[in-house]
């Protein structure tokens, strides 16, 4: 069964499987706070779980995978991409020793 939905930024085809199901335990309150939720959204359980499971994980997996750079920092870093500096001999020689390596 393939399942097509977009929130915000999140554009997702899923190939939903049967053999792909998760079994969790939850208090009351977070159950029914779950519950009012859902319902608030007009979700059955199972899509209202993907949903919430997708946006914290992506949420999660952008903190760690993406670099946030001050503006500060954002200027420094396009300023050495437009007017690198010179290399120094130091890097003149690890690049040697890096082309030798690779040409072997």
């Amino acid at each position: 069964m393939w399942v097509q939905y977009s929130k915000k930024d999140v554009y997702l085809i899923m190939d939903i499987q049967k053999g792909n199901t998760l079994k969790i335990r939850m208090d009351t309150v977070t159950f029914n706070m779950m519950e009012k939720a859902r319902k608030h959204l007009k979700l059955d359980k199972s899509k209202f779980i993907r949903q919430s499971i997708q946006r914290m994980a992506q949420a999660v997996i952008d903190e760690y995978e993406n670099t946030r750079l001050s503006e500060e920092d954002w200027h420094a870093f396009f300023e050495m991409i437009d007017n690198p500096p010179k290399p120094t001999n130091r890097m003149m020689k690890d690049a040697r020793n890096y082309r030798e390596i690779v040409s072997e």
